[in-house]
Order: C-alpha cells, then structure tokens, then sequence
C-alpha cells in the first residue's frame, strides 16, 4: 500500500487563505468567520483554529495578503519615464481597490488590523508605503534635501481619498476616470514643481 503524502504545512495555509479569500470577496469582512471559511474550504473548523488560533490572526493573516497584492501591483517596473511609472502606479491602486473593494476596505476601513502599529500587518503596510516613496524618489531624482515621506503621504491621501468617493458612489462628477487623472495631473505637477523650488534654493555649485 501507497503511504499517503501530507499536504505541506504552507500549502493548508494557502489554502485557507483561499478560502477566507473567496469568504471575504463575497460576503464582506463582517462576513469572515471561522465557520464560514471553514465550510468554503471543506474543512472543520478546529483546522482553521488550528492554523490561525483565532478569527484576528484569520483576519490578519487575510490582511497581509492584500497589502503584499497592493504592493506587487502598484511595484511597477522601471522605465524610461519616471513620471508615467508614478502614474501608471497610482493608476494600478485604484484599479485593486474598484476590483476588490471587500479587500480593500479590509485594510483601510474602521477597524483594520493595521490600527496596531507593532503588528505584522502594519510592517506589510509600510512595506507598500516604500514602494510609494521609491516612486516618488525616482521621479524626483532622488533630491537629498528631504526624504519623500511627507510627499508619499500627501499622495497616498489624495488617491485613496479618490478611490473611496468612488466605491462609496458619492463623487460630484460625472466621469471617474477623467476627474482621477485630473488628480495625476495636478500630483505629479506639484511633485515636480517641488523640485525645482528645492534646486532654486540649493547655492551654486553645491
């Protein structure tokens, strides 16, 4: 007789990922239980508890996956214009929030396990802000005067400020797409109107 092979200890956990995932998609974050995962997975729930403890390392768990996707999406590779990197970047956030709006208010609603500043899900967070203030950096040419945090801050307010107009269907006009890169527009000029304030200030020759 064949010994049966064990399904690897990370594959279980992808799988109920998979599974809180698709719980989540469908039915919200109030709809994410140990119960609900566990019947969309097939499994009982003592193996949800058994991989996650608890609903909170479920959920945090569910949160660090959607930040780590926000970050590959918005991650956009290097190009020749570092301006249109930036907005292509900005334009990809948008598109993970409208296409996954359950995911999306996960991690930035009332009440996301990002609020804990000491947890893993806020070093996921992070690591999606420096990829921001990556972008931002390189379309600034990288200006040693001051780090790009401030500005990553300003931009990440405006776009998900725009992006949560337009889930919640509350916006003053009449073509989303347009009034977005409107905001681009005035972003990215900014940005760079900042640069050349900083490189006026700069003395000759230094």
């Amino acid at each position: 007789m064949t010994a049966r092979r064990r399904t690897a200890s990370h594959q279980v956990s992808a799988a109920l990922l998979n599974a809180a995932e698709t719980v989540l998609d469908r039915d919200g974050t109030s709809g994410v239980t140990i119960r609900a995962v566990a019947s969309q997975a097939d499994v009982s729930p003592m193996g949800v508890y058994n991989r996650f403890e608890n609903k909170d390392g479920l959920v945090a768990a569910l949160a660090i996956r959607a930040l780590e996707q926000l970050g590959q999406v918005i991650d956009v590779a290097d190009g020749d214009d570092p301006v249109e990197r930036f907005r292509q970047a900005c334009r990809n956030y948008r598109e993970f929030a409208l296409r996954h709006p359950a995911r999306y208010s996960l991690i930035f609603g009332a009440g996301s396990p990002l609020e804990d500043q000491s947890s893993a899900v806020a070093d996921a967070g992070r690591a999606v802000f420096a990829v921001l203030i990556q972008l931002i950096d390189v379309m600034k040419k990288r200006t040693s005067e001051r780090d790009s945090t401030e500005d990553a801050q300003v931009v990440w307010s405006a776009i998900h400020g725009a992006v949560t107009i337009e889930l919640a269907r509350i916006g003053q006009t009449t073509n989303a797409d347009s009034t977005f890169e409107h905001m681009l527009d005035m972003l990215a000029h900014e940005l760079a109107a900042t640069r050349r304030r900083r490189s006026a200030r700069r003395p000759h020759g230094s």
